[in-house]
């Protein structure tokens, strides 16, 4: 029993498709870098009272998540500007733009993002660096490798890289995901089936993922990850359902169809990473590719490790009816939830 005890024991912080995401666009002209940094009203909060996003506390926002931010330029640091500014960025966020001033020409960046060591450890920071020219570089950040490197003419290999790790990591750390994969595998199946289920949820998320990040449909977060939560309780009914009537054959037949449905509203989670880095179009192509590879792999690997477990498991009767429980419990919570937020 201890994959019930797994899906039980995941994270209630866990609540979005995404884990917590926070984002900055440096922009280096010469001497000067003009950066914007977003944050989630909910990760702020956190961290600080933050009651009126129209009229935020600027001294306070600046120490929490401005000024931990160290930018050297040729290894010579450079000074943060002061007139810090901030707006509401959409319905649940907060921009705030600030300037530096470096010693030489801003062409060689070393960035720490400091403020990761205080928000919570799963919180993973985008950066989208613009050296002009269509020059343009993306790097992740966390809290157990807060620094990052770009310079002009950076490498499309190391980029493709960096967007294939961010993916998979993207699969690992998206619970309700997780739970809707192993929702779909805990009535077993023929290794044919279990293609054809993974095969139309890659098909499906794989082209929302490219329609959302190339900006073509773009429906908002807010009905994108109450449907996400849905899938997962549509999931674990179905599986109570067919387990109660003797059905789980018949069910498995068609659930193919029900997966590629469902993969259609994931792949829209999948593109917010993406569309908030808003990348130009020629570098969104090759990390629209490899971030999809990343998800890909991530989800190779979850299915390979979660097939003979569940195969064991499912020995016993009493099973797959609890773990279809726990499915329909996570998927409820994170339904309420988000519709609630």
């Amino acid at each position: 029993m201890r994959v019930l005890a797994l899906l039980l024991l995941l994270p209630a912080t866990a609540l979005a498709h995404q884990p917590s995401v926070s984002y900055s666009e440096l922009s280096a002209r010469g001497r000067e870098i003009a950066g914007t940094l977003r944050f989630s009203l909910a990760d702020l909060r956190g961290q600080m009272r933050l009651e009126d996003p129209s009229a935020p506390p600027l001294p306070a926002l600046t120490r929490l998540v401005v000024e931990p931010v160290a930018i050297k330029a040729s290894g010579l640091p450079c000074a943060l500007q002061p007139r810090v500014t901030a707006e509401p960025d959409g319905e649940d966020g907060l921009a705030l733009h600030a300037r530096w001033i470096c010693p030489g020409e801003a062409s060689d960046l070393a960035v720490r993002v400091g403020f990761l060591e205080t928000f919570p450890g799963g919180h993973t920071h985008l950066s989208r660096i613009d050296f002009g020219e269509g020059e343009l570089s993306q790097r992740v950040a966390q809290r157990e490798d807060p620094s990052f490197e770009a310079r002009r003419a950076g490498s499309a290999r190391g980029a493709f890289g960096r967007f294939l790790v961010l993916g998979i990591e993207h699969i690992f750390t998206g619970y309700d995901h997780l739970a809707f994969l192993i929702g779909l595998l805990l009535l077993g199946g023929s290794a044919w089936e279990l293609v054809k289920i993974v095969t139309a949820f890659t098909a499906a998320h794989s082209l929302t993922l490219a329609l959302a990040a190339l900006g073509l449909v773009t429906p908002p977060a807010r009905a994108v990850e109450p449907l996400i939560a849905a899938s997962i309780v549509y999931v674990g009914m179905e599986n109570l359902w067919a387990l109660r009537r003797g059905s789980a054959e018949q069910a498995l037949r068609h659930r193919w169809i029900l997966t590629f449905a469902f993969g259609l509203v994931h792949g829209f989670g999948f593109a917010a990473v993406l569309r908030e880095l808003q990348l130009p179009r020629a570098a969104l192509a090759s990390g629209l590719v490899s971030f999809n590879i990343g998800v890909e792999c991530g989800q190779i690997c979850i299915v390979l490790a979660a097939l003979p477990l569940l195969r064991r498991f499912r020995r016993a009767p009493a099973f797959a009816p609890a773990a279809s429980v726990c499915v329909l419990v996570l998927g409820g919570f994170w339904l309420v939830s988000r519709l609630a937020a």
